[in-house]
């Protein structure tokens, strides 16, 4: 099944951020990482769902904003990107929120397999 050019740029972006922590702390650094990216993403996605559901627009902010730098450093930087839009949403277009929470939770299903395919197992940190 061929990729979508969107999808191919998204995993040049990741190899090349993936391979950057590689050098700079090693497999175990790497694993580290994308283990509590892949934990606590989707957390926050879905605390981020909730606070809006219950109109309480502080912890969206902070959720998605916590998403900002977690997936700039794995270079998953659409993901990047939409959690910036939507932290700038909470003051600028709360209507645009459950859109961009959306977006990030299918864009975060592209993500979480190249993630753990990248992911370099226990015995190669040994």
């Amino acid at each position: 099944m061929p990729t979508s050019p969107a999808a191919d740029t998204s995993a040049v972006e990741l190899d090349r951020a993936l391979e950057r922590l590689r050098r700079f702390g090693g497999d175990a650094l790497l694993r580290d990482m994308i283990d509590l990216f892949l934990e606590h993403a989707p957390k926050r996605i879905a605390a981020s769902r909730q606070a809006l559901a219950a109109n309480d627009l502080a912890p969206v902010r902070l959720s998605v904003h916590s998403l900002v730098s977690s997936c700039a450093q794995l270079g998953a930087e659409r993901m990047r990107r939409l959690s910036a839009d939507a932290e700038q949403a909470v003051a600028a277009d709360p209507g645009a929120l459950a859109g961009l929470l959306e977006a990030l939770e299918r864009e975060f299903a592209v993500v979480r397999p190249m993630l753990a395919a990248a992911r370099p197992t226990d015995q190669a940190a040994s």
